[in-house]
């Protein structure tokens, strides 16, 4: 059994986390900027917990593309149910933003 850290999709995991975590740092520094009232700054307070609920989820979106991409180019010599369950979720992120971006700014 091979180490978590030792795999290749270790590195698409990782960069995918902080990735994330400076994109939902960034909005977040911004929105609080964006308020007016001086209370807001408080918020500040919760952008490294908002950045951290963001890593988590976007790397192991990471690491199941990197598992992906890895099988793709035969360097992943996993079963195909692991294949499979990593496309999937893999396809799982772009398909539910491209959702809701689609239902936001559709023309109605």
């Amino acid at each position: 059994m091979q180490r978590w850290i030792e795999r290749p999709e270790a590195r698409w995991a990782l960069w995918a986390g902080i990735a994330g975590a400076l994109a939902m740092g960034i909005v977040s520094t911004v929105m609080i900027l964006s308020q007016p009232d001086p209370a807001a700054a408080f918020g500040f307070v919760l952008v490294p917990l908002i950045a951290a609920a963001a890593a988590v989820p976007l790397a192991v979106w990471g690491a199941a593309l990197g598992h992906v991409v890895l099988h793709l180019r035969g360097l992943a010599p996993e079963p195909k149910a692991v294949f499979w369950a990593a496309l999937v979720a893999s396809a799982a992120l772009p398909a539910v933003l491209a959702y809701e971006l689609w239902s936001r700014f559709a023309p109605r």
